[in-house]
Parts: C-alpha cells; sequence; structure tokens
C-alpha cells in the first residue's frame, strides 16, 4: 500500500511570472507538481478559458490535476477537475450544486472559523494562509504556522497551506500535518521553473511526516470542452 504523500500545488499568475507563463507551468508539470489552479484574477473569462484549455492537455499526459479559481462556469466550460473558491466567490453550497459528483471544490480560508464554515458547506478541501509574508497580499499581517496547526487538527478535510513557503520553512509547514502545500513565486519567479518545482518535490518526499488527510489524486472528469 503506497503511503500517502503530502502534494505539491501551483497557483498561476501571469504577473509574477519571470518568463513565459505556459512554458514555466509545463516545465513544472514534469517536476513533481500534483495539481495546477489557474488563477488569473484580473483576465476576463476567455482568456481564463484559453489559459485552461493550453495546460489541459500536458496535464492529462502528466497525470497532473487541473483546478480554476473562481470561474465555475470556465471549469464547466474547459472540462477542468475542479474549482477553488475565494471568499468573495461564490458560496460553496451554490457552487457544490452547479457541479458533478467528481468535481473537487476547494475554499481558500484565512481563520478557524473560515475554515469550519467551508466544510459545512460542502468543501472538499480549504487552502489556509497566508502562512508567512508573501508578495500576493502585501501587507496582510501572515497567519503562522500554529494557526495552520489549529485549522488542520480541526477540520476532516486536507488542509493546503499556502503564502509565502520556500524550501527552508516547508519543514515546519509540514511538521502540522497539512496535506501539502500550494505556491507562486517559489516557482513562477524562479529562472528554472522546472528545477525549482523538483527541488520542493524532493523535500516533500524527505519529510518524516504524512498528511492528517491527504490530498485526493485528480478525478477523471469527462464533461466540458476539450482542446
Amino acid at each position: 500500500m503506497t503511503t500517502p504523500r503530502a502534494q505539491l500545488h501551483l497557483i498561476t499568475d501571469r504577473k509574477r511570472c519571470r518568463g513565459d507563463l505556459l512554458a514555466a507551468v509545463r516545465a513544472a508539470l514534469g517536476s513533481g507538481v500534483d495539481w495546477v489552479q489557474v488563477r488569473e484574477k484580473s483576465a476576463p473569462a476567455l482568456d481564463v478559458f484559453r489559459l485552461v484549455c493550453a495546460l489541459a492537455p500536458a496535464c492529462r499526459d502528466r497525470g497532473v490535476g487541473l483546478l480554476v479559481n473562481d470561474r465555475v462556469d470556465v471549469a464547466l466550460a474547459a472540462g477542468a477537475q475542479g474549482v477553488h473558491l475565494a471568499r468573495k466567490s461564490l458560496p460553496p453550497q451554490v457552487a457544490r450544486r452547479l457541479l458533478t459528483a467528481r468535481h473537487l471544490l476547494g475554499c481558500s480560508v484565512h481563520s478557524l472559523p473560515e475554515a469550519l464554515e467551508a466544510v459545512r458547506g460542502g468543501a472538499d478541501y480549504v487552502t489556509f494562509g497566508n502562512v508567512f509574508p508573501t508578495a500576493s497580499h502585501p501587507g496582510l499581517p501572515p497567519r503562522g504556522v500554529e494557526s495552520l496547526r489549529e485549522v488542520v487538527v480541526a477540520v476532516e478535510v486536507p488542509v493546503i497551506a499556502v503564502g509565502g513557503i520556500t524550501l527552508e520553512t516547508l519543514p515546519q509547514v509540514l511538521a502540522t500535518g497539512c496535506a501539502g502545500v500550494a505556491v507562486i513565486g517559489a516557482i513562477l519567479e524562479s529562472p528554472d521553473p522546472g528545477g525549482a518545482a523538483r527541488a520542493f518535490r524532493e523535500a516533500l518526499e524527505a519529510s518524516p511526516v504524512r498528511p492528517r488527510h491527504p490530498f485526493p489524486l485528480p478525478p477523471t472528469v469527462d464533461a466540458g470542452v476539450r482542446p
């Protein structure tokens, strides 16, 4: 029986990508990324749809899951395997009704009450952050590792840590029993995105701590448009 491992999620952000976004993500796909979350908050729906469709073949070839941030319509239209909701997105109980049972539904949370609310609403997993200071939310105080641990212990779904996580801070994050980490700049801002993802993968594999609730493998979703 395979021991569940902590996962590596890559969140897209064109503004923080050092080079070509598609090339950077594709390089990371072959280097240990488990899920890609397409998060392009200022982009119109058509641009997000095209990006998801452009990434979908490489994700399928590598067995990597593909999530769309906020846009349930784009996720369904492009055949993504799940949706990740922000605090200002549709409530999870509403989004859940629009998805099939095979779609994964996640929520970003920033406190224990938000995490409990998301799970009650039907979230399959939550991301908690920002754990450390991050360029994605400049000036926002970090929540810290102990707050992450509190959420991991309290909810009965996988918890992904996000926000300013580096190779140096990874051991203390994994020690909480979280299901893995989500990163942006640590990979996309690197001159070698594939190498950066590989370094995270190796560190995740070397950790003696296993997730309290392992993150699911990518489901098969046979719906939507296929590029």
